[in-house]
C-alpha cells in the first residue's frame, strides 16, 4: 500500500482518489474544502511551487489533477520533493524540459496519463515497440449525449483549459518536421459507427507525439457538427468562459475517441456509468491506472517519461487496458498490438 497525495480534488482529482483509495492510503489536497469519501481531505494553497513541495513531505507518490496553470510548477515541485509523479494537467510548457531535473532526482514524472494524450500515446507506444510506422491521427472528443444541448457540449473539465485548446496553434508533424496550423484548421466531417456524424479540427494535442520516430502525426478535436462556428466568435471576443461555463454544465456526456496508426483503426465510444461522466471514466480513470502502475513499484526508469514510453512496456500497457477493461473502458479491437 502506497502513501498517494493528489493535487486537486475536482472532477477528476475525485474521481482518481475514490479509484486509488480501494488499495492505498490517499490524501485529496485542494484549495478548496473537499469531502471526498474514504480519503483524507486537506484544503491548502496549491498555487505556487513552494506550496505544493511543502504538500507533499510524508507521501509516497503523486498525482497533479490541477487546472493546467498550475500543472508544470506542481511537476516541478514533485521533482523537488523527491516524489514520483504522474500528471492529467494540459500544461502549455514542454515536460520534457525537466527530464534532466526529475532524473537527478532520481523520480519519474508521467506527463499527459488522460484520455489523450493518455489512452492514445500509450496505445501508439506499444504499436512503435512492434514495427516502424509511417502515420498516425488521434482524433477525440467529449460532446453532450445530446447533441441539441447549448454548442452540443457539456463540462466535464476545465473550461479555462478547454479555451486553451482552441486558442493555442496547433502543431503537427508533416513529412516528419513539427509545423504549426492555427487551432480549427482543416475541419472535415466524420462518420462513427453508433455516434453519427462528428466534425474534426486540428488542436495542439500531439505534445510528446511531436518527439516520435513517426512522418505524419496529428490530433483533431471532434464535436458535433456546427460546433466550431459557433464557438470561435465567443472565443475571439473574450466571453467564451462564461458562456460555456453558464449555458453547457447540465446533461450527459459522450466520449469518442479514434486512433489510425498507418491502415489499423482503434475506437473507444464510452457513456456515462455509475455515477461517473463518461470524460471521468475515460480521463480519471485512466489517471488512476497510470498511478497504480507506479505504486507496483515496477517503474524503474527515471526522467520524464510520456504515456507512449510506458505503452513500450508490455506488462504496463496491458495492467493499465485490463483496469481500464474492468470498469468497461475498452478499446475496439482490444489488445491490437500484442
Amino acid at each position: 500500500m502506497a502513501r498517494i497525495t493528489i493535487l486537486g480534488g475536482g472532477r477528476q482529482g475525485s474521481v482518481v482518489a475514490r479509484e486509488l483509495a480501494a488499495d492505498h492510503e490517499v490524501t485529496v489536497i485542494d484549495s478548496v474544502a473537499r469531502s471526498i469519501p474514504d480519503v483524507q481531505n486537506r484544503q491548502s494553497d496549491l498555487g505556487s511551487r513552494d506550496a505544493v513541495r511543502a504538500a507533499l513531505e510524508g507521501c509516497d507518490m503523486a498525482v497533479g489533477a490541477l487546472p493546467a496553470r498550475f500543472g508544470f510548477a506542481a511537476a516541478q515541485a514533485a521533482i523537488d520533493a523527491g516524489k514520483n509523479y504522474v500528471d492529467l494537467a494540459f500544461s502549455e510548457e514542454d515536460a520534457y524540459s525537466l527530464h534532466d531535473a526529475a532524473q537527478a532526482a532520481g523520480v519519474a514524472v508521467l506527463p499527459d496519463c488522460g484520455l489523450a494524450p493518455g489512452i492514445s500515446n500509450l496505445v501508439i507506444g506499444r504499436a512503435l515497440a512492434t514495427a516502424k510506422r509511417q502515420s498516425v491521427r488521434v482524433e477525440v472528443g467529449g460532446v453532450a449525449a445530446d447533441k441539441s444541448k447549448p454548442y452540443g457540449y457539456v463540462v466535464t473539465w476545465a473550461v479555462s483549459d478547454l479555451q486553451d485548446e482552441y486558442v493555442r496553434p496547433a502543431r503537427i508533424v508533416r513529412d516528419g518536421k513539427v509545423i504549426e496550423l492555427p487551432p480549427f484548421a482543416e475541419l472535415e466531417h466524420i462518420e462513427i459507427p453508433g455516434v453519427g456524424t462528428l466534425e474534426s479540427f486540428l488542436t495542439d494535442g500531439c505534445r510528446t507525439l511531436l518527439s516520435i520516430d513517426v512522418p505524419s502525426v496529428e490530433e483533431k478535436t471532434l464535436r458535433w457538427p456546427g460546433h466550431a462556428a459557433a464557438i470561435q466568435p465567443l472565443v475571439a471576443q473574450g466571453t467564451f468562459v462564461d458562456e460555456i461555463s453558464s449555458k453547457c454544465t447540465q446533461g450527459d456526456d459522450l466520449v469518442v475517441l479514434r486512433i489510425t496508426i498507418d491502415d489499423q483503426g482503434i475506437l473507444l465510444i464510452d457513456r456515462p456509468q455509475a455515477g461517473l461522466s463518461a470524460m471521468s471514466r475515460t480521463t480519471a480513470l485512466t489517471c488512476a491506472s497510470f498511478a497504480a502502475w507506479v505504486a507496483t513499484g515496477k517503474l524503474k526508469e527515471t526522467g520524464v517519461l510520456a504515456p507512449e514510453t510506458i505503452g513500450r512496456d508490455p506488462e504496463a500497457y496491458e495492467f493499465i487496458l485490463n483496469r481500464l477493461a474492468a470498469h468497461g473502458v475498452e478499446l475496439q479491437p482490444s489488445r491490437p498490438f500484442a
